[in-house]
């Protein structure tokens, strides 16, 4: 007795093939199972169960080398080189499992045990994508919005497009409003301070109004000192001092001193 190792068959075996494939989600995978010449001309199938006898029947060719598709499962019968390939597309989680290459004749089918693994795609949280986003650089920002949008796209089909488009509105407008900011709030700034600059006070007529009430105070003091000067003298000419010898003299002494006095005003 020879031996036989995995995927391998011995002489007597109708049909044989790989004892395990593997393939990735939402891809696909290829098995090729080879059979001995004499049945060339049976039809093959393509069965799915644990057992063999309950198993469901995925796809089937007929006694020619044509495709035939079911689904997501096509059969090719190659009789020139004795093959039967069966691939699987669009691959789920939920295709894993036992899987039968057959010949389909009367009485008991020839058949092949062939274990199919899924491998699940890797994604991203949600919550690593927002937070790169969040503390990325305009420049990053936009890549990690693309990321975004190819990963939600793949886990979430339809309706992930539609969550795609409404983020990444939502991301660009935000960062819309802070550009915005940071642009227009440093123009508002600099013609608030130009028009304080303009509306200053001026140092220059604010000494010169000072400098006119110091003129206007020095003429009143000046004006006063000379009025009490005048009135003093004045007061030679009162009657209390001197004798006046008539009522004329008090008249005349009376408009000198007033005249006195309008003189000491106009100065």
């Amino acid at each position: 007795m020879g031996l036989c190792f995995p995927g391998c068959s011995t002489a007597q075996d109708p049909i044989t093939g790989p004892n395990m494939v593997r393939g990735q989600e939402q891809g696909s995978l290829t098995v090729q199972c080879r059979y001995d010449s004499s049945w060339k001309y049976y039809k093959k199938y393509w069965c799915e169960g644990a057992d063999w006898s309950t198993c469901e029947i995925l796809v089937k060719t007929d006694t020619s080398e044509q495709l035939v598709k079911k689904n997501r499962v096509s059969i090719r019968n190659d009789q020139t080189d004795f093959t039967v390939t069966v691939t699987m597309e669009d691959l789920r989680i939920s295709d894993a499992g036992i899987y039968w290459c057959a010949i389909e004749r009367t009485g008991r089918d020839p058949n092949f045990e062939v274990n199919v693994n899924i491998d699940p795609v890797l994604t991203s949280t949600p919550s690593t994508t927002m937070a790169s986003v969040l503390t990325s650089t305009p420049s990053t920002t936009m890549v990690s919005v693309l990321t975004s949008i190819a990963s939600t796209t793949k886990n979430f089909g339809n309706y992930g497009e539609a969550q795609t488009i409404t983020f990444t509105w939502s991301l660009l407008s935000s960062i819309y409003f802070q550009l915005l900011v940071f642009l227009e709030l440093p123009l508002l700034l600099s013609t608030l301070s130009a028009v304080l600059w303009v509306n200053r006070p001026q140092r220059c007529s604010g000494g010169g109004e000072v400098g006119l009430v110091k003129v206007q105070s020095s003429d009143a003091w000046y004006r006063e000192k000379h009025l009490h000067k005048h009135l003093s003298m004045s007061k030679r000419y009162t009657p209390s001092k001197y004798k006046l010898h008539n009522k004329k003299d008090l008249v005349r002494s009376t408009e000198e001193a007033e005249k006195f006095k309008d003189n000491a005003q106009l100065e």
